[in-house]
């Protein structure tokens, strides 16, 4: 049997590409074949599918040129509209039982922006009464949407991973001897930002940020989004420092990832706005624009 029976696909999608990369294994160094296709405008809008003839054609025929018919695959659905929340259960309640419960809580004792969310939850510390949980909260629409598309193409989904999650992952196991406890994940798209605090390895806050879509950046048109952002980062690392942990705790480290077309003016000018360390992902053996789609390889099965 061939390592291409074995391994398995993996997938991220944005408003205006889709990477792939196919790993043999689920490890930094399985990594197989890679690319991107270009998508036709208007396809996924918001996050959304908006025409999904087109995208089914695509991946059919990345199907069909790779041989990925029945594979396994992982995904990564668009950051936009997910919730991250920390909660308190009672501690007595095994896994199983805490999903029951945090679903019976919604629209009573806590509101997702959402109807009908997917929803997924991380145990963190326990005390003598309760125990704190991550609730991670996203459209069951947009979720199954992906899901059913992917089916129709031959595909086998096993796996819907968020963006953010993957690059910390791919940061957790690469760097490991270099991670702090307060980590913000900086996701800098063609179209968007997306800002995510990590604490002791666990995502805890998320926030979406979109620009209005334009077809070519330029230079000075860059350094204007730059600026823009780089306020909306202070403001997170501020936030979170003197509201999150009440002055007790502050970003020790920031992560920068993503494929807008001037990210190296984006470092340069980061770091000259702030003094905590930014890793950039250098030096990798696939450009930084591939980093969420290689931490998703990374993930296990649950």
């Amino acid at each position: 049997m061939g390592i291409m029976n074995i391994g398995r696909v993996n997938i991220v999608i944005t408003n205006r590409v889709l990477r792939y990369t196919y790993h043999k294994s689920t490890s930094i160094d399985g990594l197989v074949e890679h690319g991107e296709v270009e998508l036709p405008k208007g396809t996924i809008q918001d996050g959304k599918i908006n025409n999904k003839p087109v995208l089914l054609g695509i991946i059919n025929q990345l199907v069909r040129e790779h041989n990925w018919k029945r594979k396994k695959l992982n995904f990564a659905v668009p950051d936009d509209t997910v919730v991250i929340r920390q909660l308190q259960i009672p501690a007595s309640l095994t896994k199983q039982e805490a999903m029951g419960y945090v679903e019976t809580q919604i629209g009573n004792s806590f509101y997702l922006p959402f109807a009908n969310p997917a929803i997924a939850i991380e145990f963190l510390d326990v005390d003598k009464a309760n125990r704190n949980i991550l609730l991670f909260a996203y459209p069951k629409e947009k979720l199954t949407s992906f899901e059913v598309i992917f089916e129709e193409a031959g595909l086998k989904p096993t796996v819907a991973d968020l963006t953010s999650l993957s690059v910390y992952r791919y940061y957790y196991l690469s760097n490991y001897k270099e991670r702090k406890d307060h980590v913000l994940h900086v996701h800098w798209n063609h179209d968007a930002l997306v800002l995510t605090v990590f604490q002791n390895d666990q995502a805890i806050f998320t926030r979406y940020l979109k620009k209005d879509a334009v077809e070519e950046v330029n230079e000075e048109l860059a350094v204007q989004i730059i600026n823009e952002y780089i306020i909306e980062v202070n403001r997170i690392i501020d936030f979170y420092h003197y509201s999150i942990t009440k002055g007790e705790a502050q970003v020790g480290q920031i992560l920068l990832s993503g494929d807008f077309p001037f990210l190296s003016k984006a470092y340069t000018s980061l770091s000259a706005a702030v003094t905590i360390p930014i890793h950039s992902f250098k030096g990798e053996e696939l450009p930084v624009k591939y980093i969420d789609v290689l931490g998703l390889a990374l993930k296990q099965d649950s």
